[in-house]
């Protein structure tokens, strides 16, 4: 009877697992999908120009709110725990502290956006002069839309720890229809575009917070959505987990959205459009690697735990791999014909749109060779010299940035500084993590680099010389997906692969296509 009970509970949660994959996948494409339609409309209803002003306006309040990624990883972390001791009233507790934190320190964000903010506008960034008191009011509204964003935090922390990913794609799933509404009715407004469209995505903000808040409250009672549970000893405990992680959030927001400002600095409003293109595109595509990276962590994590190493460190260089295969199949087509999709897709487009996208292709893949690696230091536990190094690393890009368009070098040079910094920091890594586990770090560089990228290399040969060969862009187009589809796989299968790793490929394909 208890075996029975235990097979029906695991193959629950097998199920719940595989539905959670589904709707979660669903969601990110489906948001992917309209966000591709909707940035042609949004480029010809605002101009380059406005386009330009609110990406880089979301990349200074971006380059603020450093500690929102801590901050959602604390509240899921410490909201996960209290439920999986069933312990419900450190589970209040810990919900109203959240509750507290995420509401001053969005306050704190948004008045120093509004302080510091009008400040930067008016003396530092690159904004003509007819744009200064309208980029004000956008900053503002940006800065509002964050705050909600920051108290949204507790929210979805409730539902990934209750494994609601139904209800959270419901609420994207929304947004991306709304957002695709605006972007139609932008093209009928006359005056004060970029107003209007900040406006707007604010009222979808608000909407989202008003959906989270009200399901919460109705459906989650063991919590309470108010602050009178508020203690200090979890709040003091919970800001000391993110102090840990600050140096890991100031690294992630220096390379993402403090390349935005500093791009802005040199080079013009033209700039963050054309970067925020690519980043738009680097997101589509990264969303095929991650299937890959969420199905193999738990079993780093699981083989960590028994102190299996050795498998530890094969699912590792594992994971780098099929993570870098699954962006390949599709990146390597879209860098040759990216002048010809861009056409497509946005008929005009600013200048140097192109040669982003192909460097922040490269880098995506240089990024992922390093996948795996980081959930095997979560996972042994050795987190604090990894992320002091790492983060020490990877903050450089900025300065180093700077240094580079101060001697006059051009815009897409800091991706080739943060490509260089990656590379550094992916030896580091192995270095640091060859204190703690025996593996061979030549072992590692021969599978995840020479395997890797040698197929890549090839098919990218092929595809030039079919470019040079043949003409008419549609021909082209098609003929450089069709080689990319057709002899990828089989180099990856016959050359990249181990035995053990076709086998893991092997059981994993007809899970997907089941699913």
């Amino acid at each position: 009877m208890i075996q029975k009970i235990l097979k029906t509970y695991h193959t629950n949660a097998a199920n719940r697992a595989a539905l959670n994959t589904i709707v979660i996948y669903g969601q990110r494409f489906f948001a992917a999908a309209l966000s591709l339609i909707t940035t042609p409309l949004i480029l010809k209803a605002l101009g380059v120009e406005d386009y330009g002003l609110y990406t880089l306006t979301l990349g200074f309040v971006g380059m603020l709110a450093v500690l929102n990624w801590s901050l959602s990883n604390a509240t899921q972390r410490y909201t996960a725990f209290a439920i999986g001791e069933k312990n419900f009233e450190k589970l209040k507790k810990v919900y109203s502290t959240a509750l507290v934190i995420h509401f001053f320190y969005g306050l704190l964000l948004f008045s120093v956006i509004a302080c510091i903010g009008y400040f930067f506008v008016e003396q530092w960034l690159n904004i003509p002069p007819h744009k200064i008191e309208e980029a004000k009011i956008v900053l503002y509204i940006v800065g509002f839309v964050s705050f909600l964003t920051i108290m949204s935090i507790p929210f979805l922390g409730m539902l990934r720890s209750q494994e609601n990913f139904i209800a959270i794609a419901l609420v994207g799933i929304t947004e991306s229809v709304l957002k695709l509404c605006i972007a139609v009715f932008l093209l009928y407004v006359t005056h004060d575009k970029l107003i209007v469209y900040a406006l707007l995505l604010m009222v979808i903000s608000l909407i989202s917070f008003g959906i989270y808040f009200s399901i919460i409250k109705t459906k989650y009672k063991i919590v309470s959505v108010t602050f009178k549970y508020y203690d200090k000893g979890y709040s003091k405990e919970m800001t000391s987990f993110l102090s840990w992680s600050l140096l890991g959030s100031l690294a992630l927001t220096s390379r993402n959205e403090g390349v935005q400002v500093l791009m802005n600095l040199f080079f013009g409003l033209a700039r963050n459009a054309a970067y925020g293109i690519a980043m738009q595109v680097n997101a589509a595509i990264a969303i095929l690697s991650q299937g890959i990276l969420g199905s193999l962590s738990p079993q780093i994590v699981k083989s960590a735990g028994s102190g299996d190493y050795q498998k530890m460190i094969f699912l590792m260089r594992t994971m780098s791999k099929f993570a870098t295969f699954s962006v390949s199949v599709i990146a390597i087509p879209i860098f040759f014909q990216i002048p010809l999709i861009l056409k497509l897709w946005l008929g005009n487009y600013p200048e140097d749109t192109i040669i982003f996208i192909r460097m922040i292709i490269i880098f995506g893949q240089i990024m992922l060779l390093s996948a795996g690696i980081q959930t095997v230091f979560d996972s042994i536990g050795k987190v604090k010299l990894y992320n002091i190094w790492v983060s020490f690393i990877l903050l450089l890009n900025l300065p180093i940035g700077y240094l580079f368009f101060s001697m006059g070098f051009p815009s897409y040079s800091i991706i080739v500084v943060g490509m260089i910094l990656e590379l550094i920091s992916l030896n580091v890594r192995l270095m640091l993590l060859k204190k703690y586990v025996d593996f061979s770090i030549k072992e590692f560089y021969f599978d995840t680099i020479f395997r890797v990228f040698l197929p890549s290399l090839v098919v990218a040969a092929v595809i030039y010389a079919f470019t040079l060969l043949v003409f008419g862009d549609f021909i082209v187009l098609f003929g450089s997906g069709l080689i990319t589809l057709l002899l990828y796989p089989i180099l990856i299968y016959n050359f990249s692969l181990e035995p053990k790793q076709r086998e893991i490929l092997s059981g994993m394909l007809p899970k997907l296509f089941k699913k």
